[in-house]
């Protein structure tokens, strides 16, 4: 199956210049118009991270993922750490080094923080992307001395792939900003299983809900699962229409991910 993603972004005005402006939240920083967008199925069964148990696995590993803000494109997607100082994202969201000018990240862009106490890392060094993956990555500075990857741990990509009807959630930055325009995009874990690992070479499909923003977001192998809470895909693109039965969400599987990952020392 051969995929078109368009790869347009919404775009803001910015109030001022340099990295110290952060773009106001974007709600589809992916995919505007798009019949393969990234999509709720069925109803919103999405929660806040913060609903987790705070000694759960999942709440853990939710912590090594953010909101990634892109001003150079005055839009937004998520991201998640793979090494102390580099996270992955998609290709769509950051494909150059012009486009990773001024991207910063925050891993506690969660409910119960305020806007004044969240935390911005500098992570716009490009490292590499690879188109045919949808694939990026970008390399963050310490802030106070200190990698993100120190304070928020990072992500471990499975070293195979899932099997289909396998457990799995997506860790990701968003808010159902069809129902409410205005809402804030803050961190949510969304459930689901494995529809089908071979929906098209090296991708995988699944029914947990996303929306344009969510891209880059880390899949995750689901409790009892073979890969329990290792990645296991790169978010990037939906097929349907919002709160249908039949939509579906797909990402990049472990193994292509793993790949990538290799040809850069990680």
């Amino acid at each position: 199956m051969n995929l078109k993603i368009a790869r347009a972004f919404l775009v803001v005005g910015l109030t001022g210049c340099g990295v110290a402006e952060l773009p106001p939240d974007v709600p589809d920083a992916e995919s505007v118009g798009s019949a393969e967008s990234p999509v709720i199925v069925s109803s919103v069964n999405w929660s806040s991270v913060t609903s987790l148990s705070s000694t759960s696995t999942e709440r853990t590993r939710s912590k090594a993922v953010g909101y990634l803000s892109i001003p150079a494109v005055g839009s937004r997607c998520t991201a998640w750490l793979v090494a102390n100082d580099k996270v992955v994202t998609n290709n769509h969201c950051i494909g150059s080094s012009s486009q990773a000018a001024g991207a910063r990240v925050s891993f506690n862009y969660e409910d119960g923080v305020a806007s004044a106490n969240r935390i911005w890392y500098d992570c716009s060094t490009f490292v590499k992307t690879w188109t045919a993956e949808d694939m990026t990555v970008i390399q963050c500075k310490a802030v106070n001395g200190t990698l993100p990857g120190q304070v928020y741990g990072k992500l471990t990509v499975a070293s195979g792939n899932a099997t289909n009807g396998s457990a799995m959630y997506v860790v990701h930055q968003n808010c159902d900003y069809n129902a409410t325009p205005s809402c804030t995009p803050t961190k949510k874990y969304s459930p689901g299983s494995v529809l089908n690992t071979n929906w098209s070479s090296n991708e995988l499909s699944y029914n947990a809900d996303t929306l344009g923003g969510s891209s880059g977001s880390p899949v995750l192998g689901g409790a009892g699962s073979t890969y329990a809470h290792q990645v296991i895909g790169l978010h990037h693109v939906g097929v349907g229409s919002n709160y249908s039965s039949s939509a579906y969400n797909a990402g990049v599987e472990a193994s292509a991910i793993k790949a990538r990952l290799a040809e850069i020392g990680l």
